[in-house]
């Protein structure tokens, strides 16, 4: 009986592989883009699927649908979405238990989508999420005959080091795994140049491709921040932004030529955009902040400090900035989860930007920032290992190692707003005319297409 069994496992083993490598019937190019996390917040992964697009591949884009996508991709019918289904919670287990029967669930079904699509020419992998992402479509990618590419945005292995500590064997066995497939991998590549000096350590040949802004991305005209803060009070209904009548806001009003001006003593808008992760500390911009609020000085304007994203800690730092709101006297909070075509407009309003991003690996760089960059708003970021490569003191922002020093420099910066803060204007200047033409698909057509052999 066992050797029937054995037997029959043999043969549906060559049969699925002969049914996996069955050439397509459409000459059209094909490409999967996997990434094991929501798909409305992986930009960069749905940035690749435009271009494989515009380059007139089939794209599969493939991840967890639970946040609305930008028209670009939801209007594209050339870029089909698969939705893996999310795995279920389980309530009573062993947290060790848990974990593994999360991932043979989405090894099951990730694989079970891969092998039912088209056949690809490529499939094109985030890391992290590595376990079981990058085994799973490297086992299809043999079966299939397609080539791999795996984008490094981090490291799976440091994100998980992070909760465990660098010595659990689950954090050691995850880094053995991400650096021996990643050497089987046909092309890497990955955001800094820190990061591709370290996977050459590790015997992975990584190509450089910078996070660059979308042309979603621009410096908006007051007219376009009059309306995104206008529909922020009425769709979105966030009081921080009523004005004194229907025509005005904290910041913008309509005069009496129905032209849409600043007021003079408009509140600064400070904007963090985050994943709500552990590799930020929001803690350290709270603490900051309340530092600020204690300080009484005419020359000091008042903050609405926006917050956007979505994430596990999201909820617990809401409650706790609810529980100390009398030690933020002249700062109001509000976070909204916003429409993608929403946010580079809310963006853009801004007056200054933080960035907690700290790096669970010192190697990868903040695409938040890229984006504040790329509609005029300067930068506040804490300090980690390569984020030189990216934020370049006093020219297009500041770069602080904790809150008292944050504090500081927001108090240094913002003095005297609107008009009389002359170190928050330099940067600003420094930042529109030192503005590049460089964006997403340049850096793509530079990088990416060269790989691809197109």
């Amino acid at each position: 009986m066992l050797t029937v069994i054995c037997a029959l496992f043999v043969v549906g083993i060559v049969l699925l592989v002969s049914k996996l490598r069955r050439p397509n019937i459409s000459t059209e190019k094909c490409v999967h883009v996997v990434v094991l996390g929501d798909l409305g917040r992986s930009p960069r992964i749905c940035n690749h699927a435009i271009e494989f697009d515009k380059h007139k591949f089939n794209v599969q884009l493939i991840g967890y649908a639970e946040s609305e996508l930008g028209q670009t991709i939801s209007n594209n019918k050339n870029i089909q979405i698969s939705n893996l289904k999310s795995f279920p919670k389980l309530k009573g287990l062993p947290e060790v238990v848990v974990y593994a029967l999360k991932i043979l669930w989405q090894f099951g079904t990730l694989l079970v989508c891969l092998s039912q699509l088209p056949k690809p020419d490529f499939i094109c992998v985030q890391n992290p999420p590595s376990i079981p992402a990058i085994f799973t479509t490297f086992l299809i990618a043999k079966l299939r005959g397609a080539r791999l590419i795996i984008d490094w945005h981090n490291y799976g292995y440091s994100m998980l080091a992070l909760k465990h500590g660098s010595k659990h064997w689950i954090v050691r066995l995850c880094e053995r795994y991400e650096f021996l497939l990643g050497q089987f991998a046909d092309i890497n590549i990955c955001v800094s140049n820190t990061f591709a000096k370290d996977l050459n350590v590790h015997l992975i040949k990584a190509s450089v491709l910078y996070d660059k802004a979308t042309n979603h991305f621009h410096i908006p005209t007051i007219e376009e921040k009059h309306k995104i803060l206008m529909k922020m009070i009425a769709q979105y209904s966030y009081k921080q932004f009523e004005g004194k009548s229907t025509k005005s806001t904290r910041c913008t009003t309509e005069d009496e030529k129905n032209n849409i001006v600043y007021l003079p003593d408009r509140p600064v808008i400070l904007v963090s955009s985050t994943s709500w992760s552990e590799d930020e500390n929001f803690q350290l911009l709270f603490d900051a902040l309340k530092n600020y609020a204690t300080h009484e000085t005419s020359n000091l304007p008042s903050i609405v400090c926006i917050v956007t994203g979505k994430g596990p800690l999201k909820e617990q730092f809401i409650k706790q900035v609810e529980h100390e709101r009398d030690q933020y006297r002249n700062v109001e909070f509000c976070f909204p989860w916003l429409d993608a075509d929403d946010y580079p407009l809310l963006l853009g309003c801004a007056d200054i930007g933080v960035s907690l991003h700290e790096s669970s690996s010192g190697f990868d760089l903040p695409m938040k920032v890229v984006d504040m960059f790329a509609v005029g708003v300067p930068v506040c970021s804490v300090h980690y290992h390569c984020i030189g490569e990216l934020v370049k003191g006093d020219q297009n922002g500041v770069i602080f190692p904790d809150a008292y020093d944050l504090s500081e420099k927001l108090q240094s910066l913002l003095s005297g707003f609107p008009d009389r803060c002359s170190k928050l204007n330099n940067l600003k200047s420094n930042l529109i005319a030192n503005r590049s033409n460089e964006n997403w698909s340049k850096e793509w057509e530079s990088v990416m297409k060269p790989l691809l052999r197109l």
